[in-house]
């Protein structure tokens, strides 16, 4: 019987780091104290017990988002710039960011606004990194069955629905929709058969977070 090749990954949008302010880099945001004491209550997930590896992108939420978790059991947090959000201009004040928010999912071949990375751009750079991720997490076979290898991976939400709407065929819209709900911290679970379609296994929303 052949065994089934799939790569199980675990999207976590990170946890609260405050909102961002004109004049500091982005990537530089660390988790607030009610950032921090969610990403310990993420970590008491059992989702995370049989993952291969633990990867975030640059920044440092994402990075502090998954640390308990993956210190917890006896894992290092692997980061990968493929993995970060993505360049975003200079800061915007609330209705600017939406609007671009929303020509970054709706026109994903054009820069939503100054200094921002196209949506197809990060969703070129990010899923070719988790493609990448598919031979250090490969299937864990027992005796009496084959689980997929799991990747954890920690980013911002933007990339995270983005990457999601291309594997799952969403629309513009339903991935600013998405979006829109996401909480902080959020968790989705994606299955990428090697020869198959990948097939959403828990959306963000579904976990108590």
């Amino acid at each position: 019987m052949p065994v089934p090749n799939v790569l199980r990954v675990v999207l976590v949008r990170h946890a609260d780091a405050g909102v961002p302010s004109p004049g500091r880099p982005d990537g530089d945001r660390a988790l607030v104290p009610a950032g921090e004491a969610a990403a310990r209550r993420l970590a008491q997930f059992a989702i995370f017990d049989r993952a291969t590896g633990f990867y975030a992108g640059l920044e440092r939420r994402m990075v502090a988002s998954i640390q308990p978790a993956a210190s917890d059991r006896g894992r290092q947090v692997v980061v990968m710039p493929a993995l970060s959000e993505g360049a975003a201009g200079t800061w915007l004040p609330g209705d600017a960011f939406r609007d671009a928010i929303r020509r970054y999912f709706t026109e994903p071949t054009v820069a939503p606004g100054p200094g921002w990375e196209p949506a197809r751009d990060v969703v070129r750079r990010l899923g070719g990194q988790v493609e990448a991720l598919r031979g250090a997490c490969p299937p864990d076979r027992n005796p009496d069955r084959v689980v997929p290898g799991i990747a954890v991976v920690a980013t911002g939400g933007r990339a995270a629905v983005a990457f999601l709407a291309d594997r799952l065929g969403w629309t513009g819209e339903d991935a600013l929709a998405t979006w829109s709900r996401l909480r902080l911290p959020d968790v989705a679970v994606l299955d990428l058969p090697a020869d198959d379609v990948p097939a959403l296994v828990i959306p963000f929303g579904a976990l108590p977070v």
